[in-house]
């Protein structure tokens, strides 16, 4: 009867020992962001000089309890801007004579992009290596707006979008996953993207009319590019 009783007790054990490290095991959604830096490559190296900055995050949620996972990611990078001091028009008064005053137009190009992901994570211990496969969206974009400085308090306006072009973008991408504290890890990520040809906005041809206009040449390119990614990572 004593030894019945000893085995019920280990194997009672190891039931709750078992339940704990499953519950401690047990796969949820992650949300992950961070600083990157985007380093062309191929065509788009030749045609764009510089290493757009940039912030990028995703969310990933797992199948069940399986290694795979399925989620969304976001990057953004600057890839130029400028700031030009003008005379701004704020407004007309009653006799028709235009009111200027000065401001500054701001320029900024920038890449955005939109990617659905494949993700397999097969581990959730404290060291986390994974592997993604993803596809999207990529807008490259030029916008202009003025800001008028009014006793130290400066507010935008004249919102206009210059130039626009999309094209589609895929790849992989490898990460690793380190825990510094309970559901929080440092997250290091390497992207490789093929990126489909699009018109960019030459940010060395970049003129301010006198009118507050601008004008510019474009350039054509396909656009692979490494990423470079690192930041925080949060399980729930």
């Amino acid at each position: 009867m004593k030894k019945v009783l000893q085995i019920i007790f280990i194997l009672s054990a190891l039931v709750l020992v078992n339940n704990s490290l499953q519950a401690q095991l047990r796969r949820g959604p992650s949300i992950a962001f961070g600083g990157q830096v985007a380093q062309p490559v191929g065509e788009f190296a030749m045609q764009f000089d510089g290493y757009p900055a940039g912030l990028a995050g995703n969310i990933s949620t797992p199948l069940g309890n399986s290694p795979f996972e399925v989620g969304f990611g976001y990057g953004w990078n600057n890839m130029g801007s400028q700031n030009k001091d003008i005379s701004a028009l704020v407004f007309t008064d009653s006799t028709g004579t235009p009111i200027y005053e000065e401001g500054t137009m701001r320029i900024r190009s920038t890449i955005n992009r939109y990617q659905a992901i494949a993700r397999f994570r097969p581990f959730v211990g404290r060291i986390q290596p994974y592997a993604d496969a993803f596809a999207g969206l990529e807008a490259y974009k030029t916008k202009t707006d003025i800001t008028i400085d009014k006793s130290g308090y400066s507010s935008a306006s004249n919102s206009t979008r210059q130039h626009l072009d999309m094209t589609y973008a895929f790849g992989w991408a490898a990460g690793l996953r380190v825990r510094m504290a309970p559901n929080i890890f440092i997250d290091g990520r390497f992207e490789n993207i093929t990126g489909g040809q699009v018109t960019f906005v030459d940010k060395s041809t970049i003129v301010v009319n006198d009118d507050n206009s601008i004008s510019f040449q474009t350039k054509q390119s396909g656009t692979n590019k490494y990423t470079y990614q690192v930041g925080i990572a949060i399980t729930f």
